[in-house]
């Protein structure tokens, strides 16, 4: 049983930031995610017994939406039944509507390349599946390290730490009441899935940015997700950069969480541990020490049945009906 794995990271969003759609709009440029890659890469090769030559390394201007949807194809294409599949994405995050109807309350996440049109789950799982994907047959995970709660959150100071979120346009934020559905990038839900709905709700939008939803505990994993999805907060929250570390802080805590024995790592067990170095992280860096500050919680997603099975290994069983 092969393991492949795609590791991509973004600091670089000067083309995104100068496209037309985004005038008036400040993206700021990242400082941690290419280490955040170098550093992934490295733990699934001295961790997890990926070879050096099944991980596609792509980082900045190597990280176009030409390149990583190539990417997903050569590593589907390449995996066969019992492999194991990992997607890491360290980048800015994005969240736009499913369409520009006023009353539209379906919200996509997305992973925003170096240049290029957004990718959301769905032109995931279509590149997947167009490869060969059988989620059956392969281990799919997925590792996020980016936020979706549309720019710098009112109460974020950029002195320890960095958001990665883009603003949303006006229009966007305008839609934002209207929300009851989000589609989280990275569990290759099928297109025209209504599962999810509705699995948010009672958004608050403070200066164009969402800082609170409530969300359906029940639909965090799906009968229909075909792959499994870690990221980096929930909905509404924020994925914080340590200027201390150096890394994403989702991405420090995987690093600290992997140093000893991971053969018995489940996902269960891992997000457990995520949840409880992230919030030991972001309390050392100060950043919780202002009760107004948003929260940071590791979030385990998509597929039912996965999670005592263990981390990134070839699965044993069919998706549980």
């Amino acid at each position: 049983m092969a393991k492949h794995a795609i590791v991509i990271g973004i600091d670089d969003y000067s083309i995104q930031s100068s496209h037309p759609r985004n005038a008036g709009l400040t993206w700021p440029n990242l400082q941690y995610c290419g280490a955040d890659a170098d550093a992934i890469f490295t733990v699934l090769t001295t961790k997890f017994g990926f070879p050096r030559e099944n991980i596609i390394l792509l980082k900045d201007n190597m990280a176009s939406r030409r390149n990583i949807l190539s990417a997903i194809t050569q590593v589907f294409h390449n995996a066969d039944v019992g492999d194991t599949v990992f997607l890491s994405y360290s980048g800015h995050g994005g969240l736009l509507p499913a369409s520009t109807d006023p009353a539209e309350t379906r919200f996509f996440q997305s992973i925003i390349p170096y240049d290029g049109d957004w990718i959301y789950d769905y032109r995931l799982h279509q590149a997947a599946l167009s490869a060969g994907f059988d989620a059956n047959a392969i281990n799919f995970t997925c590792f996020i390290d980016s936020c979706h709660s549309g720019g710098m959150h009112p109460n974020v100071s950029t002195d320890q730490a960095i958001q990665r979120s883009v603003p949303f346009t006006r229009e966007v934020a305008d839609l934002l009441q209207h929300i009851r559905e989000v589609w989280p990038f990275g569990i290759c839900l099928p297109d025209g899935s209504d599962e999810l709905f509705p699995n948010v709700s009672d958004p608050v939008i403070e200066g164009d940015v969402l800082v609170d939803l409530d969300e359906d505990p029940n639909k965090t994993l799906v009968a229909a997700a075909q792959a499994t999805l870690i990221s980096a907060c929930k909905y509404h929250e924020v994925a914080f950069e340590l200027r201390s570390k150096r890394h994403g802080a989702l991405t420090q805590a995987f690093i600290d969480a992997t140093r000893g024995d991971v053969s018995q790592l489940t996902y269960d067990s891992l997000i457990q541990e995520l949840v409880q170095r992230v919030d030991q992280l972001l309390t050392a860096e100060g950043v919780l020490d202002n009760a107004s500050y948003p929260d940071q919680t590791p979030s385990l997603r998509g597929q039912q049945g996965r999670m005592e099975q263990i981390f990134l290994e070839g699965h044993n069983t069919s998706i549980p009906t």
